[in-house]
């Protein structure tokens, strides 16, 4: 079974989501040691990297995340290009179990600038 939604965030915070996520499966961490490293709930990064949960990094966040890196400069996290956008809208196609309790799977299909 399948469903569609649609959030709204600012394209930095998805940008940022985005690369952290990517810094943490190529240092071989899964979310819950990324969170446990930062010194927060185990479930902090799987929050901040749901479709469904509007949980973003703060400045504090950023913070953490370089020391869980063993980045010595902020501007190491911040590797990746300025955003094009200031708003954008995701739409997400999402693949639930039988009884739509569980996310399966899923997948980024739009993005738009607002």
């Amino acid at each position: 079974m399948e469903k569609k939604i649609n959030f709204e965030i600012t394209q930095f915070d998805f940008d940022l989501i985005n690369h952290v996520r990517i810094l943490r499966e190529s240092a071989g961490l899964n979310k819950e040691e990324l969170s446990l490293k930062m010194g927060l709930a185990k479930s902090f990064i799987g929050n901040v990297e749901s479709y469904t949960q509007r949980h973003k990094y703060s400045t504090r966040h950023i913070t953490l995340l370089c020391k869980a890196f063993g980045f010595k400069n902020i501007s190491d996290l911040m590797e990746f290009p300025t955003p094009e956008n200031d708003k954008i809208r995701v739409t997400v196609k999402q693949t639930m179990n039988d009884t739509f309790t569980k996310v399966m799977n899923s997948e980024i299909i739009k993005i738009e600038a607002i």
